[in-house]
């Protein structure tokens, strides 16, 4: 468990402050030695009078250059000392160069992402069904919230936007001719076949009288031999047959006008997929309808009423949307898991997203350094990177006493040795 700051430092605080003790007290001891050592005579005392005056002279000397890394020993203004207060900011700046430049390369994180192999821990991480369900309840919740900051007018001026530009770039015709193709050597279009069907039938019985003299008129300004020999008989009769075929169409799914509507329409496929002249007329088509006022009015309705729907469904606690997005992300942890091949796209993936990352946004961890270091105080620079060194640059106080010792106790030995 993470402790607070405030808390961290203050224990921060305490351990340096005894580390302080602990070898200014050793100093002190090196001290009293020597003042009692002068009182005497003795090879002895000569050995403790030597040992402890090093001492002194070790532990004062390292005193001085631990403590004028953070101020001037004694407040006295002696040249190069208060290093860090004089230095923070081209420290900083040095430090996170040094970071950016050894430890946060595309290399070193993608091989930590290897080692650490992420993509399996997420997987069974995620693979638990309370961790699913939690997570498909947040991001629900955060889609909402998305959703509902959207403006509906701006999400529809965004996808008029996007379908000009890629109607501008590419024609639809090939794609739709496919997607049509298909549906029909899968049979998915007999459904649309009845639908049209019915719906003719029941608008040619509903609207006959009214087709009558429309019909009419549309032959005698076209022929006027034709129309010497059109009736109003004969067009009742006519449209009486046509509605006779569609009932029999709607009656039977083996008809044979359904094999030729299926024909007509696998030809119509096949002329958006080869025909330029039929693929450029669509395309027309498609970007009168995106400048259409009429057409943009249906596609608002549409986009709002989608909007709406999501949104509704997004807060549903127990919808079925959330159970979606929940059986969506169990699946894909089973993957991950399971999956070698997925879990290799998946990890190839996150290396490339994370190596783009470092690789164009690792210096602003330099910028980062500098520009928080840059807000302390010298003063606070200097204490809180006391605080995280400054118990173990002690040791070296400690070590300077002690080693300081020896030293003079070689160095007096060897001088008794000699003639």
């Amino acid at each position: 468990m993470v402790m607070p700051l405030l808390v961290q430092d203050e224990l921060s605080a305490a351990r340096l402050r005894r580390m302080k003790v602990t070898a200014t007290a050793l100093l002190g001891v090196a001290a009293v030695l020597y003042v009692v050592s002068l009182s005497f005579d003795g090879t002895a005392i000569g050995f403790l009078r030597a040992g402890s005056e090093a001492a002194m002279v070790g532990g004062l000397a390292d005193w001085f250059a631990v403590t004028a890394l953070f101020r001037q020993p004694l407040g006295l203004p002696i040249p190069h000392t208060g290093l860090v207060p004089r230095k923070k900011d081209e420290l900083a700046t040095k430090l996170g160069e040094f970071v950016t430049g050894h430890f946060l390369t595309r290399e070193v994180v993608v091989e930590q992402l290897r080692e650490a192999d992420v993509v399996t821990r997420v997987g069974r991480f995620l693979g638990d069904p309370e961790v699913a369900e939690r997570l498909a309840s947040e991001v629900a919740f955060n889609a909402g919230v998305l959703l509902e900051a959207l403006d509906d007018e701006s999400v529809v001026q965004a996808a008029l936007e996007l379908l000009r530009r890629d109607q501008a770039r590419r024609s639809y015709a090939p794609v739709l001719g496919q997607v049509l193709e298909r549906a029909i050597a899968g049979g998915t279009q007999r459904p649309l076949v009845d639908v049209l069907v019915s719906r003719s039938l029941s608008y040619l019985r509903a609207h006959r009288d009214e087709l009558v003299p429309q019909l009419r008129t549309f032959v005698e300004e076209r022929s006027w031999l034709a129309a010497l020999f059109v009736t109003d008989k004969r067009v009742r009769h006519l449209l009486d047959g046509v509605a006779d075929t569609l009932q029999e169409i709607d009656r039977d799914p083996q008809h044979p006008m359904r094999g030729w509507l299926d024909g007509l329409l696998r030809s119509f496929a096949d002329e958006l997929q080869h025909d330029r002249h039929t693929a450029a007329q669509l395309d027309r088509l498609l970007g009168q309808l995106l400048e259409d006022p009429q057409a943009q009015a249906v596609l608002r309705e549409v986009l709002t009423d989608a909007i709406v729907s999501v949104r509704e469904s997004l807060a549903d606690v127990d919808g079925s949307l959330q159970h979606r997005i929940a059986a969506l992300i169990s699946s894909l942890a089973a993957r991950a898991v399971h999956d070698q091949v997925f879990r290799a796209r998946v990890q190839a993936v996150l290396e490339a997203l994370t190596g783009h990352a470092v690789e164009n946004y690792g210096d602003e961890l330099t910028a980062l350094i500098r520009t928080q270091v840059a807000r302390w105080d010298a003063t606070s620079a200097s204490r809180r990177i006391e605080l995280a060194v400054g118990r173990d640059l002690q040791f070296i106080r400690i070590n300077g006493t002690a080693v300081g010792a020896l030293a003079g106790l070689t160095i007096h030995a060897v001088t008794l040795a000699l003639p």
